[in-house]
């Protein structure tokens, strides 16, 4: 062995169920919580759309799209914007209710071992992290689900009223 031990740059991003745990290029802002502007009345996991920089983004609950229950405001609710993992020049970004403050982290295979935990549907698999009990969200399917549905209303918004 080489004992050269591979890292990946990390965030651990605090919910209210368990920790999300993704690439920190992922993330593009930190911010506090601000209600967005309710335009998605067909589902309850896409909260509705925030002004960001000048461009208006979606805004989604991980716990409801994943099939666990969230509480919408608490005290120590944030919004991480996070850039998309597939390209998209309508969505380049997209906005995340998180409970707290993400932690970064440098994250080493070794401490890392799966989770005996069935995993939701929108994760790829359930972890136990320097043992904390983590999820890593199955982002692709999140911003494919997230595109479906800001395309569904966008063509409804344009289609003249009868």
């Amino acid at each position: 062995m080489s004992g050269s031990r591979q890292s990946i740059s990390s965030v651990l991003i605090p919910m209210q169920q368990r920790p999300l745990l993704i690439p920190s290029v992922c993330i593009a802002s930190i911010q506090d919580y601000s209600r967005p502007e309710e335009n998605y009345p067909e589902t309850q996991w896409l909260l509705g759309d925030l002004l960001w920089r000048g461009i208006k983004i979606p805004v989604v609950s991980f716990e409801r799209m994943n099939q666990g229950r969230f509480a919408e405001f608490s005290a120590t609710n944030r919004l991480a914007i996070l850039r998309r993992t597939s390209k998209s020049d309508k969505l380049p970004f997209y906005a995340m209710v998180v409970q707290g403050v993400p932690q970064p982290l440098t994250l080493i295979r070794e401490e890392v071992r799966n989770s005996a935990e069935e995993k939701g549907p929108m994760e790829k698999h359930r972890i136990i992290l320097r043992e904390i009990p983590a999820s890593i969200p199955d982002l692709a399917l999140l911003e494919q689900k997230i595109d479906e549905i800001v395309s569904k209303n966008q063509t409804l918004e344009a289609s003249p009223s009868a």
